[in-house]
C-alpha cells in the first residue's frame, strides 16, 4: 500500500513539473534579430523624430542585395521637424555607395557624399556594418553615421542617425536603380558644435528622389 502511494506521489510530481515547464516555455518572448538591431539604433527620442519625419521603414529578415554605386540627383529636402531654411531645397547631387553586404548578419557598409550646388561645401555620411532589413526588392538601412560637413575653411564633425529606404528596380536579375528613395538624417551627437553651425540633437530632415540610377 505504501509503495503504491509513493509511486502515485512521484507520478503527480513529474506531471506537475512537466506542466510548469510547458507553461514557462509558452511565456518566453521570441525576439527576432531584426528587432534587436532596430532597438540598438533607435531609442525613444530618435523614434519620436522618425515619426515626425514619416519615413517609410521596410521590415523583414530577407533584404535584397543592394550593393552598388548610385547617383541621387537632385538631393531634395521635403520635410523637417523644425523651422528649416533647407525645406523644399535641392541641396545638390549625392553619391551613394553600398558595399560589403552580409546577408546572415543583416549588415551593409554605407557612404553618402553630397556636393552642394549653391554653397561651397560638401557633406559625408559614413558607417560600416549598418543594419539592413526588408524583403522582396524593398529595403531599409539604419546606421549611426560619422558625419562631416566641410565648409572649406573648417569641417564640422558629428554623429547622426541615417535611415535609407527604397525599392530596387531590377531587370533580368540586374539592378538598374532605386525607386522611391527616402533618406532621413537625424542629429544624435553634435560634439558640442564648436563652430555653432549644426542643427540641434533630435532635429532631422527627410530627403527624397523618385529614382536613383545605378552608376556601377
Amino acid at each position: 500500500m505504501k509503495t503504491t502511494t509513493f509511486k502515485l506521489f512521484i507520478l503527480c510530481l513529474i506531471l506537475g513539473t512537466t506542466a510548469c515547464s510547458s507553461n514557462d516555455s509558452d511565456e518566453i518572448e521570441i525576439i527576432s534579430p531584426e528587432k534587436n538591431l532596430y532597438d540598438y539604433y533607435v531609442d525613444g527620442e530618435m523614434q519620436k523624430s522618425i515619426n515626425q519625419l514619416e519615413i517609410v521603414i521596410h521590415k523583414g529578415n530577407t533584404p535584397p542585395d543592394v550593393q552598388g554605386l548610385y547617383r541621387i540627383d537632385p538631393f531634395r529636402c521635403i520635410k523637417s521637424n523644425f523651422d528649416d531654411g533647407y525645406l523644399g531645397v535641392n541641396l545638390g547631387t549625392a553619391t551613394l555607395i553600398l558595399s560589403n553586404q552580409n546577408t546572415a548578419n543583416l549588415s551593409v557598409d554605407f557612404k553618402n557624399f553630397t556636393l552642394y550646388s549653391y554653397e561651397a561645401q560638401n557633406e559625408t555620411w559614413e558607417g560600416k556594418g549598418s543594419f539592413i532589413s526588408g524583403e522582396g526588392n524593398k529595403f531599409s538601412i539604419l546606421l549611426h553615421s560619422n558625419g562631416e560637413l566641410d565648409y572649406g575653411t573648417h569641417t564640422a564633425k558629428y554623429q547622426n542617425l541615417i535611415i535609407l529606404s527604397g525599392e530596387l528596380d531590377v531587370e533580368n536579375n540586374k539592378i538598374k536603380g532605386i525607386k522611391n528613395l527616402q533618406m532621413a538624417s537625424i542629429m544624435s551627437d553634435d560634439y558640442k558644435d564648436p563652430y555653432n553651425t549644426l542643427i540641434s540633437i533630435g532635429q532631422g530632415r527627410l530627403f527624397t528622389n523618385n529614382y536613383a540610377p545605378l552608376m556601377q
